[in-house]
């Protein structure tokens, strides 16, 4: 008896060893991050920089050992610029793929539509370019985070310097879904407020192709200065056709921080010249910071950067409250990241509102001369970003109607 035990356990200890021995070694640890952007159509441009921008710090922060010693992937949707895709992929990317942070979508609206699914799931959701003032009030939630100046942030930036240095009277064209009526609210309120005049106010549909059917009311209310809220190739049809009815040499033009990327504009030269804009990352700024972080960019993809950066620093901030927090728990990270600090990013130092998880941060006013966005002056990022309104409507009783001046 005490043979046959002694050969049943050396014979047990050989199976497990040798089922040991045939084990597959252990892969190395994957954490997965999902890029949920246009890759085609009206925005494609931005999403397609929005990939490289994510793209250039995962390689960076692979080459550290990447994050709580996980290798980061990323798994790219495209969000087809509209709500019910970008659902579907968001779904996808949570609840197939399982990333742990959620960066896009693009428009507006496709953000918005996102943010429930976030919420819902618990994941880290960082939005990098759309700018409707919603999403940090009437639709914020905890999981949240954004380093896009709003529409709110814009207009207190903006509104002044037109008043003050292009004209009082001013009409406001916009694109006829979240992101252009958020710009318009935002701006016709800062410049009533200022005490500009709105004369004129009107929208166009998302991808409209003749823009033509405005022109009449804007000449017939004979603004000085004619404010645009429009993105990616709208912006492009909409200059061109402006243009070749005289009226980028008629009106003083100004637009939103994403009205044409860098990259755009030696195309159309000639009608953005003189065009100002808000914006928080130009090749062509010697700011320190920028310089730096294009300078990387170029060198790794062979183009300049743009406001797309903000993708870039967005998993700087996700990678650094990972390992303050030591987990990737949602709850955790979302803790960390409130009130969190960064040094040296695309505009040197940004830090997370603890209220409403906006980033706030100094930006900077553009005019196109040459198909370049030139500098011409900074505004405080504590000047712009306004009180916290989570669950308010930072323009409630707002109205489309025309004041008539006295």
């Amino acid at each position: 008896m005490r043979f046959k035990s002694l050969l049943a356990l050396i014979l047990a200890g050989a199976v497990i060893g040798g089922t040991t021995a045939l084990a597959p070694a252990q892969g190395p640890k994957v954490v997965k991050i999902g890029d949920l952007g246009s890759k085609v159509g009206v925005f494609e441009g931005y999403g397609k920089y929005q990939s490289m921008a994510i793209q250039l710090a995962v390689e960076e922060l692979n080459a550290r050992g990447g994050v709580l010693g996980h290798t980061i992937e990323v798994i790219v949707e495209d969000d087809d610029t509209k709500p019910a895709p970008s659902v579907r992929k968001a779904e996808k990317l949570i609840l197939q793929d399982d990333v742990k942070l959620l960066v896009g979508a693009v428009s507006s609206g496709a953000t918005m539509a996102v943010m429930d699914v976030t919420k819902k799931h618990k994941v880290i959701h960082w939005n990098a370019v759309s700018c409707a003032e919603f999403m940090r009030t009437t639709k914020f939630h905890k999981y949240y985070f954004s380093n896009q100046p709003d529409s709110r942030m814009q207009a207190n930036g903006l509104a002044k310097y037109i008043l003050d240095k292009m004209g009082k009277r001013v009409y406001i064209f916009y694109t006829d879904y979240a992101m252009g009526q958020s710009d318009g609210r935002q701006f016709k309120t800062a410049i009533e407020k200022l005490g500009g005049e709105v004369v004129g106010v009107a929208g166009a549909p998302l991808d409209t192709k003749d823009f033509s059917p405005w022109f009449g009311d804007i000449n017939a209310k004979n603004p000085e200065v004619v404010f645009l809220a429009f993105a990616g190739t709208d912006s492009l049809r909409l200059m061109t056709q402006l243009h070749s009815f005289g009226m980028t040499k008629k009106y003083r033009l100004a637009g939103i921080d994403c009205f044409l990327l860098q990259q755009d504009l030696p195309a159309i030269a000639e009608p953005m010249e003189g065009f100002v804009q808000l914006a928080h990352f130009s090749a062509y700024n010697p700011d320190k910071n920028m310089q730096a972080f294009n300078a990387r960019f170029k060198k790794r993809f062979g183009v300049d950067a743009n406001i797309m950066a903000g993708a870039y620093d967005g998993l700087m901030f996700w990678a650094t409250a990972v390992e303050k927090a030591k987990s990737f728990d949602p709850d955790k990270v979302a803790g960390a990241m409130e009130g969190m600090c960064l040094d040296g990013t695309h505009v040197g130092r940004q830090c997370i509102r603890k209220e409403d998880h906006q980033v706030v941060m100094d930006m900077h006013l553009y005019q196109v001369r040459g198909g370049k966005n030139i500098p011409i002056a900074v505004v405080a990022g504590s000047d712009t970003i306004g009180e916290p309104m989570v669950g308010r409507d930072p323009v409630e009783g707002f109205t489309w109607e025309i004041k008539k001046k006295n």
